[in-house]
């Protein structure tokens, strides 16, 4: 079921798309060009587009024709014409400009900022001042034109330069960030047009002093003061970190309460651009389950972004920077759960992180404070997108009646789980019957399928199908730690069975087509492939089932090294039969259907195991060797025989003349030449040696056949010959003729 999910999103996007082809260009833009980038907001009348620039106080007018985007861009003084290009998915563009060179943008969902603020009291200004740069310094790069408008410059190159002015807040905020306030310190009111606040850096007495003045027309900014002053006030505060001044991104590595804080934030206003890990490195996740840290930690991140989007983060200022000492920060306090930042430990840079009593009451603090509007401090943008939450929306908006609470269920959660889960496991079991027929009908796989595979399957199914409803319809981490462990247990059995039981099927298929091929892949290979298959699924399903426990893998590994010790001791004789299997594959003295002679057995090799290898003896008896015993012997493979040795020595008794054998012999080469079995070239004969009884001729030479019943018959029909020229030339053959050499081909076949 959840898997229809996207394909509904992608109709429905399909839908939207069509009905706002005329509105192309019309949205949010984030963008980028050479010296910067900035949320750019297009606005579309037929083929007018006008948009503004928030950042830098700009705006834009253009004619689209077609994919293209032609117009200007005002900022100030200054104007420049640029020519845009639309992609395809109308998700981003591309283009250039006289002035800025080229410019690329991407469509966001997201909103702009507000273009104006309240500025009446000295309070709102400064509030103002401080959410804008805290939110600008986390991406969102058009609250830094809302900390522009509530300021005031003192140097006069800032007055009409938008970039010196955008500059220099920056520094300014970067110079006030080194204190510690809170924001009720400023007075909401000032008995004259100015009032001053004295910033005090913790640990040190150092301090920075900002003007609030207000205008003609009765609005307070923030005086920016000149870089001479700005030089001073700095090199004051960054006293008190010595040779180790902060850097630019110093506050990822969480030294201090507030540094965790901004690191959150940093990480949730830029989640989908890679944000993500940065906000999740920001929770003690230390006491969720293994098996649910990597999915449910985002889920935990987003609570905590909608906790703050609620209660607020009342200025990052007011948060303590100082890690040196260990108190915890307590941020948000209710009944149900409290929002705490703590160091990790002890010891000299330990990362402070939200505790993981934070972390596990997060949900229940959410609940509590869902219903409040959001804080004053808080954006948009804090709010990571989640599937979950837009469901959550959609059933309180239409069925209110349903967010009810059992336990830590909502009504509306049960009622999900009552719906998917039946239909899923029904499907799921109609999934398992198309598998197995289709199994059966593949010709080289068993017609039926044992019953238990057929719920493995219809299992594996039903979860890679359900695994997503949790995360869509928030399903609690907590009442999932105990059945996910379980369930996720009985899954990977499931998951080995079917494994198992195909890596069965596909070695029987290797081993029947190894005996057919006289190959290098025979089912001496085939069987380790076998056994190391198996040992891996066993491997990967414990290590699998020990994860889902939690139970640590270096603790799994040294149990099996030290288990390993014991077992290896025990059973050497058996390791040592599997390793010499490895030899036998490295080195491949024979394969199966050879002839082989050790001293452990002679005959054919009928097949070769991990532990064993089988051969059969002339006598049709089976004899098994261990490998180890056979990877050490001297084996002499008959099977391997290019051409087979024949030696014969001939005994002449009566007859004998030089004439006589002369001709015998000639005719014996001729017979042997027109022989094909009988190899020409390497045939030799000749008189060997003579006594009183008998004159002995000597006749070698290689038979090219490939079986025992071929090298008979070859032998039968030639000696035959030989009698008969004998008799032909006038010789008598005697008692002293015998066949010599070869003997070890007496035998079976060996793979014709």
């Amino acid at each position: 079921m959840p898997r229809l999910l996207p394909f509904f999103l992608a109709c429905l996007l399909s839908i939207t798309t069509a009905s706002s082809a005329g509105q192309d260009w019309a949205g949010v833009w984030e963008t980028n060009w050479r010296e910067g980038g900035g949320r750019l907001i297009f606005e579309q009348k037929g083929d007018l587009v006008t948009g503004r620039y928030g950042l830098y106080d700009g705006r834009f007018e253009g004619t689209v024709s077609g994919s293209k985007l032609d117009g200007r861009w005002f900022e100030g003084d200054r104007v420049d014409e640029f020519e845009l290009v639309l992609s395809h998915d109308k998700r981003t563009f591309a283009g250039s400009a006289d002035l800025h060179g080229w410019l690329t943008g991407r469509r966001t969902s997201e909103q702009g900022v507000a273009p104006t603020i309240g500025l009446s009291t000295p309070r709102e200004a400064w509030m103002n001042f401080v959410r804008a740069c805290n939110i600008g310094r986390c991406g969102i790069s058009d609250s830094w034109a809302i900390a522009v408008r509530a300021a005031e410059f003192e140097s006069p190159a800032a007055k009409e330069n938008r970039v010196e002015q955008l500059r220099q807040v920056r520094e300014f905020f970067d110079v006030i960030d080194l204190t510690t306030f809170q924001l009720s310190d400023v007075l909401d009111e000032a008995p004259s047009g100015s009032l001053s606040v004295r910033l005090v850096q913790s640990r040190s007495n150092a301090t920075l002093i900002v003007t609030i003045r207000r205008n003609d027309a009765g609005e307070w900014h923030i005086v920016v003061p000149n870089e001479e002053d700005l030089i001073t006030a700095r090199k004051s505060l960054l006293a008190r970190y010595g040779e180790n001044p902060p850097s630019p991104k110093s506050y990822q590595l969480l030294q201090n309460p507030r540094d965790t804080m901004r690191a959150f934030l940093d990480g949730m206003f830029n989640w989908d651009r890679r944000g993500k890990a940065l906000a999740l490195s920001t929770l003690d996740l230390s006491a969720f389950p293994d098996s649910l840290r990597a999915s449910d930690s985002g889920l935990v991140a987003a609570y905590l972004g909608r906790v703050f989007d609620r209660v607020g983060f009342i200025g990052l200022q007011s948060i303590p920077n100082d890690g040196v000492v260990l108190d915890p920060y307590v941020h948000f306090v209710h009944p149900v759960g409290s929002v705490v930042i703590a160091p990790t430990g002890h010891e000299p840079g330990a990362p402070w992180k939200f505790t993981t009593e934070t972390v596990e009451a997060i949900p229940d603090i959410y609940f509590v404070v869902a219903d409040l509007p959001p804080a004053v401090e808080s954006h948009p943008d804090i709010l990571a997108p989640m599937a979950y939450f837009e469901i959550r929306k959609f059933v309180e908006e239409n069925a209110p009646f349903l967010m009810g609470r059992v336990a830590r269920f909502e009504f509306w959660q049960v009622l999900a789980l009552l719906i998917c889960l039946p239909t899923t496991l029904v499907l799921s079991k109609l999934v398992s019957r198309v598998c197995c027929w289709a199994l059966a009908s593949i010709s080289w796989m068993p017609k039926t399928q044992p019953t238990w595979f057929g719920w493995a399957v219809a299992l594996l199914f039903f979860t890679l199908t359900i695994q997503r409803v949790p995360h869509l319809i928030g399903v609690p981490e907590r009442s999932r730690e105990f059945s996910v462990p379980i369930v996720g247990s009985v899954v990977i059995i499931a998951y080995a069975g079917v494994c198992w039981s195909l890596v069965s099927i596909g070695g029987g298929l290797l081993i029947s087509r190894a005996q057919r091929t006289a190959g290098s892949s025979d089912d001496l290979v085939v069987n380790l492939l076998l056994a190391c298959a198996r040992l891996a699924i066993i491997v990967s399903a414990a290590l699998t089932i020990a994860y889902l426990f939690s139970i640590p893998t270096s603790n799994i590994l040294a149990g099996l090294g030290i288990g390993g010790l014991a077992v290896a001791f025990a059973s050497r004789e058996t390791l040592s039969n599997v390793f010499g299997a490895g030899i036998l594959v490295a080195d491949r003295p024979f394969r199966s259907g050879d002839w082989i002679s050790s001293k452990y057995a002679e005959g054919f090799v009928e097949g070769v195991g991990i532990r064993s290898t089988r051969v059969r003896t002339a006598q049709d008896s089976i004899i098994v060797i261990p490998n180890g015993n056979l990877a050490d012997a001297t084996i002499n493979n008959l099977g391997t025989r290019r051409s087979r040795l024949m030696v014969l020595q001939l005994a002449v008794t009566k007859g004998a003349t030089p004439e006589r054998l002369e001709a015998f012999i000639t005719a014996i080469r001729a017979r042997a030449a027109g022989d094909a079995s009988i190899i020409a070239d390497r045939t030799d004969i000749g008189v060997n040696s003579m006594d009183g009884a008998s004159i002995q001729i000597q006749f070698t030479s290689y038979l090219n056949v490939k079986s025992d019943s071929a090298e008979i018959a070859t032998r039968h029909a030639f000696l035959l010959d030989l009698m008969r020229i004998a008799a032909e030339n006038g010789l008598q053959l005697g008692k002293g003729m015998f066949r010599n050499g070869d003997k070890n081909s007496a035998g079976g076949d060996d793979g014709e």
